[in-house]
């Protein structure tokens, strides 16, 4: 059976981004200490809590999996049911823990780096348990943190995530597809970065519905069969087609 002394120990499975930037940060806590950090690989640089043996787990207070979302259950295999074990992901429901009844999400609401030491000062989570008292101890892990949290459902995690795919891995997509037009054509892309920046700081002020601009939104048919035509790749050509037909229909 687990039990919570002052220090809470956590164990962290995985030690990718996300689950090196958690040890790293919770290593360096005064109320949480870091027992033990599973990786199946390691580089030369090994901590003292690593560990390379799911088998080999010791009792924690909390085991944070800070895995990809198929490797989950494969895991909980190695978890004593009676302990509090939590994962991070967005997508994922908490019904994944359906013999762990002391089970809860700490998703955080940011793109992860394994060399930022600050990562998750101002950072939002996610938060959900079954159990109130495991619910405060989230709590109080996120604002160790320093970052801040709200209490959501596994419906609205997945609906958060869906929300973050558009605006940070579809939108870093495009901009990509934009350096790669400049990069071709011998342009600076230094010439669009006050646009970029500009473009980012209005959406996170006004109501993006309603600052909507470009030849999409006011019907200018002669510049989008230019641009059309500029396109050599075909899939490149599509997409430029169904994102114009997208911004159009939002205005019909």
């Amino acid at each position: 059976m687990c039990t919570f002394e002052i220090m809470l120990e956590i164990t962290i499975v995985g030690n990718g981004n996300l689950g090196s930037a958690l040890a790293n940060a919770i290593d360096n806590l005064k109320d949480f200490k870091l027992l033990e950090w599973y990786g199946r690989t390691w580089d030369n640089n090994l901590p003292p809590q690593a560990i390379t043996k799911l088998s080999k787990l010791k009792n924690a207070d909390l085991y944070i999996l800070a895995v990809s979302d198929n490797s989950i259950k494969k895991i909980l295999d190695y978890i004593d049911t009676n302990c509090f074990v939590i994962h991070c992901s967005g997508a994922t429901s908490i019904g994944v823990f359906k013999n762990h009844p002391r089970s809860g999400v700490l998703f955080p609401i940011q793109t992860i780096s394994k060399t930022n030491n600050t990562l998750f000062k101002y950072t939002p989570f996610c938060i959900e348990a079954k159990y109130e008292n495991d619910l405060d101890v989230l709590k109080n892990l996120v604002l160790a943190l320093e970052g801040s949290y709200e209490l959501l459902d596994s419906i609205q995690r997945a609906n958060i995530h869906l929300s973050a795919v558009w605006i940070n891995n579809f939108v870093n997509h495009m901009i990509s597809k934009g350096k790669k037009i400049c990069a071709d054509n011998n342009i600076p892309f230094s010439l669009l970065k006050p646009m970029l920046k500009k473009t980012i700081n209005q959406a996170l002020i006004n109501d993006p519905n309603k600052i909507q601009t470009g030849p999409a939104r006011r019907g200018d048919n002669e510049t989008l069969e230019i641009h059309s035509q500029l396109i050599n790749n075909l899939n490149d050509k599509k997409l430029y087609k169904i994102i114009t037909k997208s911004i159009q229909n939002s205005y019909e």
